[in-house]
């Protein structure tokens, strides 16, 4: 958080500097046409507190514009809506208006879009047309809500999202007064300090007082010189929020308690991908930040020996091909490693066992050398008569 003499002598530099343009701190709002005659309207919003935005569309750039779409989730920070049944061979404008927590309440400017007007085989008569807006005026009338703030037309809603924006002023200190059974006038709250000075505030606290002049140039200023933003409780009052800079984020890499690794966020994904893909070890999420990798161990399966095994009958057999060619040796181990015997020089290719050469009945170990250089390492299992 900025200290507040900060605030004081930005504001100071500003209220002497040279007037410059100022713009409105409205959504970053486009509109588009897509293939089939199709209008698609998207929009970024940067208020978490948005409590009702609707798109409106209009044969005239100024008056005239009726609710076509109003969001479901207002304060999503970006969406978009498409325009089904745009007018053909004739110019549209699109707006988005929308209504924060507090009251305040904002209108983009108009976009203007035209589509080409499709080919028809049989056009309609004048009387016809005037016929069918009309039928489709009155099902609009019937079934849709106007809004009004004095004289002026804002948007008409249908009943379902008239409700939700009911709810909304009623947690406001605006006013709802129903002129008929399908007009509503909107009486926004009054400040109760006079209308003549916009008061900026950090957190609770009043930081500075100005006009609509010196404020132009003040949000002018914010916008261009910091990355502090500017939140509109109503006309009269504002908030500013100071840039908060982002602290790292890490992720700690362990391996049975031993930490191997402090990764930042962005590099913990390639790291994640990696461990995925190259490899078979799984990682295990203690938490956001607490990572365990588990080393892969691969599942032990037993293969009898092709030299020295038993047979159907149970007895060891040794079979070498290339007796001839080297020298062998094997020596027999108990399961716990203890030497039962060795067989220091073979010289036939195949050779069997009895029984009673190892004692009992179970497991045994052998080591097979060739040429003094050890061949295998295995077991095989004596089985009772």
């Amino acid at each position: 958080m900025k200290p507040i003499h900060s605030l004081f002598i930005l504001v100071v530099g500003i209220l002497i500097s040279s007037p410059t343009l100022a713009q409105n701190a409205l959504l970053d709002f486009s509109v588009k046409e897509l293939t089939k005659g199709k209008i698609q309207i998207s929009w970024n919003n940067p208020y978490k507190d948005c409590i009702q935005l609707a798109v409106q569309k209009s044969a005239d750039s100024s008056k005239n514009f009726r609710t076509i779409f109003s969001a479901q989730s207002p304060e999503l920070a970006a969406s978009g809506f498409v325009d089904n049944k745009p007018l053909q061979g004739i110019k549209s404008y699109y707006r988005i208006f929308y209504v924060l927590m507090g009251g305040a309440y904002y209108f983009t400017n108009a976009i203007e879009v035209e589509i080409k007007q499709a080919p028809v085989t049989e056009k309609p008569s004048i009387t016809e047309t005037k016929k069918e807006t009309l039928l489709s005026n009155l099902v609009l009338l019937k079934n849709m809500t106007a809004i009004y703030i004095k004289k002026d037309l804002v948007f008409s809603l249908p009943p379902k999202e008239y409700k939700r924006f009911k709810d909304s002023i009623n947690k406001t200190k605006d006013g709802l007064h129903r002129l008929n059974e399908h007009a509503v006038e909107w009486k926004p709250a009054k400040p109760s300090y006079k209308q003549t000075l916009i008061r900026i505030y950090q957190q609770e606290n009043l930081v500075a007082e100005m006009d609509k002049q010196q404020y132009l140039r003040f949000k002018d200023s914010i916008k261009m010189q910091t990355k502090d933003t500017l939140f509109a409780i109503d006309e009269w009052r504002i908030q500013i929020h100071s840039y908060v800079i982002p602290t790292k984020q890490y992720v700690f890499i362990y391996r049975n308690d031993t930490l191997v690794a402090r990764l930042e966020t962005t590099a913990y994904k390639k790291f994640k991908d990696s461990v995925s893909l190259k490899t078979k070890d799984t990682l295990f999420a203690a938490d956001n930040s607490h990572i365990a990798i588990h080393g892969f161990v691969p599942k032990y399966v037993w293969r009898p020996s092709q030299y020295i095994f038993t047979n159907t009958r149970g007895y060891v057999t040794i079979q070498l091909p290339f007796v001839k060619q080297h020298r062998y040796h094997i020596i027999f181990y108990e399961e716990d490693g203890t030497e039962v015997f060795r067989i220091k020089v073979i010289r036939e290719p195949e050779l069997i066992m009895d029984k009673t050469d190892f004692v009992h009945a179970g497991w045994f170990f052998f080591e097979l050398f060739e040429d003094d250089k050890l061949k295998e390492k295995n077991k095989f299992f004596v089985s009772k008569d």
